[in-house]
């Protein structure tokens, strides 16, 4: 009886013989019973590929090794796996090819006992085949089975660890983590879409480039429409930088992502809508990404794609209160207190400019007549000159422009007299007042670029700053204003009482001279005591409007203490019983309060003093805490009030100071029982 080897090699020979009958027999087989193994190829193809199969077979029988067939079902049971072929059908194909090989060797070979023979030998081979197809394909499906675990795995970690975060930039910054992952030494961008510009700026990054590669970056824009870039699914996407600095990685993406060392993953809502761009790639050279990681960066984006619509939404939502929250604290800081200086006015404006577009140098150019002149800066860095001519420098042009400007690479684009060299980029915003450029607000280098967001709401931010610069300029004029009128007063006080009191003097001693020079010694004795009383009270009107030019207790010490000065300087001395009453704990007010109150009450007590000739007199105040009131009580001779000219005795005065304070004043009063002046004054505690 012959070896097994002989036998086998026999077999070969047989198989050989009806190489062609076995090869379309098996072709046959295959397409009837396994049509799924070849549904994209054609019959030619497949005569060719079994035949390659028989082959094989016959030289591995020949050759007694099974080393050959053991590397071609490796490879095929590799591609069957990724095809989704199960075992069973694995092993039924082989059965076939034993069955169609079996044929040929009896339809070549008499029926004889070595036939018998060999027939078993090739059913003792394939049993051998089974035991090496059956091992390596359950080895390539345990593989298989344990890759989509982890991918289940990873997405379900991927979905929960993000909707666990609360904060939206946290949630996006882990997953460009996540995706940076999947890759060797991975990164991630992923990039939003903005709903005002519909244009994709970058949010949330992670992975393996430097922090100088991510600053480009945040300077890079995507355009939903366009041709320069395509992502998976074949959607297309311009791009464009902000500064000159992103521009050289602008130009670089085209080029990773048509060597796939780089790919743009759509991030879709549940309607379809573009959300969003992942761009992921590896910092390995010559990187490819895998068919099968673009698919599970594919997987995890959408299995999150609505947790990145809801922080795409939050970032939007945090983005637009901060901004609404920004123009609300200007507008409420500039605009509703007139009283802060022009130059505070124009530090706020610069300070709040770089806060909302994350600058970090500002400055406010003003136009004074033919030039624009620096009148104030904050942060660095600032223009190299103070002044600009509007005819002939950049800054001019944009102002005589009237359009908020962004210049994404000042070194390239201003004059060099006319910018710093440490200047990147910057945004320049006209202030307009009644439709007239007034002047410029400069914006300089914010770490990304500026882009049409900061554009828009920068020139909504230079609206409310030219109208806190014009109140701020008329409240200054109104300041002049007033210290006119001040003085006006002081001019006729000083007339009507020192310069008067001061002329009787001097005509009193003038007849006191001339009586004692005629012998009228007593005449002259009686003269001399109105003049000292005639000094006296000159004293007592200067003394008084000394103190009220300039009051320093009311700055040091507040109401009540500036109050109780005056008293004792002006009525106290001069005879009248004044005091001053508090009820409730005092506290200090804005300073303007406390000033017109201040004012309203030595008004109050120079009547009492000069024209009521009182002898007593009592200020009360109280302090409670949704308003302060003062009154103000004389025992004087009064006046009838329907009786009395407009604006008598320094009443206009009263009210209108009163009217600044949006207080509530009464005024009582009869002939013979004087006058009580009171106020009540509302203020934020």
């Amino acid at each position: 009886m012959m070896d097994t080897n002989t036998l086998l090699q026999h077999a070969a020979a047989a198989i050989r013989a009806q190489k062609d009958s076995a090869t379309i027999e098996l072709a046959d087989l295959f397409l009837k019973r396994l049509p799924q193994w070849h549904s994209k190829g054609n019959y030619p193809e497949l005569i060719t590929h079994f035949s390659y199969f028989i082959e094989l077979i016959c030289s591995c029988m020949h050759d007694n090794t099974l080393a050959p067939l053991a590397k071609f079902f490796a490879a095929s049971a590799k591609e069957k796996v990724e095809q989704g072929v199960q075992l069973a059908d694995i092993l039924e194909g082989i059965m076939l090819g034993k069955l169609c090989l079996s044929a040929a060797i009896v339809r070549q070979l008499p029926s004889d006992k070595e036939r018998e023979n060999i027939l078993a030998a090739v059913d003792l081979l394939y049993v051998d085949i089974n035991k090496i197809t059956g091992a390596k394909y359950s080895k390539l499906l345990t593989q298989q089975r344990d890759a989509e675990h982890e991918r289940t795995k990873l997405l379900l970690e991927a979905t929960r660890s993000i909707t666990n975060f609360t904060d939206s930039q946290a949630a996006l910054e882990h997953l460009a983590q996540v995706i940076s992952e999947t890759l060797s030494q991975g990164f991630c961008i992923i990039f939003l879409r903005n709903t005002g510009t519909q244009g994709l700026a970058p949010q949330a990054s992670w992975g393996h480039v430097s922090e100088e590669y991510k600053r480009c970056f945040d300077g890079v824009r995507l355009c939903p429409e366009g041709s320069t870039i395509t992502a998976i699914g074949g959607k297309s996407f311009g791009i464009c930088a902000l500064n000159s600095e992103s521009f050289a990685i602008a130009q670089d993406i085209p080029r990773q992502i048509i060597s796939e060392n780089m790919a743009m993953f759509p991030i879709y809502s549940n309607t379809n809508c573009l959300h969003g761009i992942a761009m992921v790639g590896s910092a390995v050279p010559d990187y490819i990404i895998a068919p099968k990681q673009k698919e599970l960066i594919e997987g995890i984006l959408h299995t999150v794609s609505a947790t990145i619509e809801l922080a795409a939404s939050v970032k939007e939502k945090e983005r637009q209160l901060k901004e609404s929250e920004s123009l609300r604290r200007v507008s409420n800081l500039l605009l509703h207190h007139p009283e802060t200086k022009i130059h505070d006015v124009h530090t706020v404006i610069c300070n709040e400019a770089r806060s909302i577009v994350q600058g970090t140098g500002s400055s406010i150019l003003l136009k004074d007549g033919e030039y624009l002149r620096h009148s104030c800066g904050t942060g660095f860095p600032q223009p190299p000159i103070s002044t600009f001519p509007i005819a002939t420098s950049k800054y001019g042009e944009i102002l005589q422009q009237g359009n908020a400007t962004i210049i994404k690479d000042v070194q390239k684009e201003i004059p060099e007299d006319q910018r710093s060299d440490k200047i990147r980029t910057m945004l320049v915003v006209p202030l307009i007042e009644c439709g007239k450029p007034i002047g410029l607000l400069l914006i300089s280098n914010k770490e990304s670029g500026f882009d049409f967001i900061d554009k828009n709401i920068m020139e909504l931010f230079a609206s409310q700053a030219s109208m806190a610069l014009r109140n701020a300029t008329l409240a200054e004029q109104s300041d002049k204003l007033v210290v006119a009128e001040e003085r006006q007063r002081l001019g006729r006080e000083l007339h009507d009482s020192v310069t008067q009191a001061l002329y009787a003097v001097t005509l009193c001693a003038d007849a006191a001279s001339r009586s004692m020079s005629l012998g009228k010694e007593k005449v002259a004795t009686e003269q001399l005591h109105a003049l000292r009383g005639m000094a006296q009270q000159a004293m007592r009107d200067m003394r008084s409007l000394i103190f009220d030019l300039h009051p320093p207790e009311l700055k040091n010490e507040g109401l009540v203490g500036a109050i109780q000065a005056r008293m004792n300087s002006v009525e106290i001395r001069s005879g009248l019983n004044a005091n001053i009453i508090v009820d409730g704990t005092e506290r200090r007010l804005a300073h303007s309060t406390e000033e017109e109150m201040f004012r309203i009450a030595i008004e109050a007590l120079s009547n009492a003093t000069k024209h009521s000739h009182a002898h007593n007199v009592s200020v009360s105040l109280a302090y409670k805490p949704d308003y302060v009131s003062m009154s103000i009580t004389d025992d004087g001779k009064g006046f009838a009030l329907d009786q009395l000219p407009t604006g008598g005795m320094g009443l206009r005065n009263i009210r209108e100071r009163a009217n600044k304070l949006y207080a509530t004043l009464q005024i009582d009063s009869t002939k013979n029982n004087g006058t009580i002046i009171s106020l009540v004054v509302p203020v934020n505690c």
